[in-house]
């Protein structure tokens, strides 16, 4: 039986944009197209890169770790999210909507943190392993909107807890790739 691969679909935008209400909108959409699919989020997904992310959630909290050690730490759960879960769904024909993944790493570690971005974009063609999204959905929202939407979560995570300045450079490095269609 040759089986169709499934479409790898990345949702992507500051906290607040409203990744989760979309990803559900579009699962349902997809689901009632009779097709088979898949939510998750990276980091995460997977038990042990949940434990990656929560450590390094603990560790930047903290400031213990700066934009490289997190850029580690990002890519070891996302080569074992995909390995283990994203690659072998594709597999098997089953769409992948996921919050979140290796262009995350660009915006956040290099554009807001300042971090090397060339060597962040190298070590995500190691990790990627050639795994190119099918579609890239950016949410584009203000530092404004990102800072109402989160002011009432209790256990928001750190990098929603930078303010403005950091989400105008974050949001300014997404706009930048979908601007210029990088396929990081």
């Amino acid at each position: 039986m040759n089986q169709e691969r499934g479409k790898f679909i990345v949702f992507e935008g500051v906290g607040g944009s409203g990744k989760t209400t979309q990803i559900e909108l579009a699962k349902d959409f997809l689901e009632k197209k009779g097709l088979k699919v898949l939510t998750t989020r990276e980091p995460g997904g997977v038990g042990a890169s949940e434990k990656i992310r929560e450590l390094i959630f603990a560790l930047r909290d903290k400031n213990l770790i700066g934009p490289e050690g997190q850029m580690v730490l990002f890519f070891a759960a996302r080569y074992l999210w995909l390995n283990s879960l994203v690659k072998p769904a594709l597999t098997k024909g089953i769409n992948v909507l996921t919050d979140r993944a290796h262009t995350s790493t660009a915006a956040y570690q290099g554009f807001a943190e300042g971090g090397d971005l060339n060597r962040i974009l190298a070590v995500s063609e190691v990790v990627m392993e050639g795994a190119k999204p099918d579609a890239v959905v950016f949410l584009n929202i203000s530092p404004e909107t990102s800072i109402k939407r989160r002011a009432a979560e209790t256990n928001g995570d750190p990098f929603d807890k930078q303010g403005e300045g950091y989400l105008r450079r974050l949001i300014a490095g997404y706009r930048r790739m979908a601007q210029e269609s990088w396929e990081v």
